[in-house]
């Protein structure tokens, strides 16, 4: 009989511990903070490349290749609150490893400053589209611009009255497109033009004369983006 006991008391203390380790196991489970992993924010895709003859010669500059990378800058004239601000975006492949560099520039977007420091998202969205067909401007005031940087740090740049009889520019494939790090508008950019440089050496004379020099740019392709 107190066999009997003994095994029915043993039984209860089992079937209470059992009870006592899954409430632990409960609490215990309760406490850990589940890790909620965001999902990840979309980035725009931004590629790009040019590929042009200039002065008879291939030039290719390619994203991630010698250190090229696609940059994109703007410079803004900004009149008193109430006057006609502008800004002219840029689009530059340059190299932390060599010289050379390739830029192109479109402008101007008109915009009140006394209301915002920038354009607005839809005065940028629009400008690009309306100006695929651009005059060649300087300083790209009232249109597009082309610099070229040579081996030595030459610049090379544009001009609205040049003559060259295939002077021509065109943009294709523009697409709008924001995410955390800003607002873009990607292109391709067809061109062909002249451009002029000081010639150094031409100052150096005794009686010192400007002299330009010019070389042509054909079958210019730049794939790249401009950033609001």
């Amino acid at each position: 009989m107190i066999d009997g006991l003994i095994d029915l008391n043993c039984g209860i203390m089992i079937k209470r511990g059992l009870v006592y380790i899954g409430l632990t196991g409960l609490v215990f489970s309760s406490c850990i903070k589940h890790e909620v992993i965001p999902a990840p924010t979309p980035l725009v895709d931004l590629e790009a490349h040019f590929f042009g003859v200039i002065n008879g010669t291939d030039k290719e500059y390619t994203d991630n290749v010698v250190g090229y990378a696609n940059a994109s800058s703007k410079v803004k004239i900004i009149q008193p609150p109430g006057g006609v601000s502008t800004a002219v975006y840029y689009s530059e492949m340059s190299s932390s490893q060599v010289t050379p560099k390739i830029r192109v520039g479109l402008g101007s977007i008109n915009f009140d400053s006394g209301v915002a420091s920038d354009p607005t998202l839809t005065l940028f969205n629009d400008f690009f589209p309306a100006n695929d067909l651009p005059a060649y401007s300087d300083a790209g005031a009232a249109g597009f611009e082309v610099s070229w940087t040579d081996i030595s740090g030459r610049e090379w740049l544009s001009t609205e009255i040049s003559g060259h009889p295939t002077a021509d520019v065109q943009f294709t494939g523009i697409t709008q497109e924001s995410d955390e790090t800003g607002d873009y508008s990607k292109f391709t950019c067809y061109f062909e033009c002249m451009v002029y440089s000081l010639n150094p050496d031409s100052l150096a004379l005794p009686v010192p004369v400007a002299h330009i020099d010019s070389l042509l740019i054909e079958d210019a392709v730049y794939n790249g983006w401009f950033r609001r």
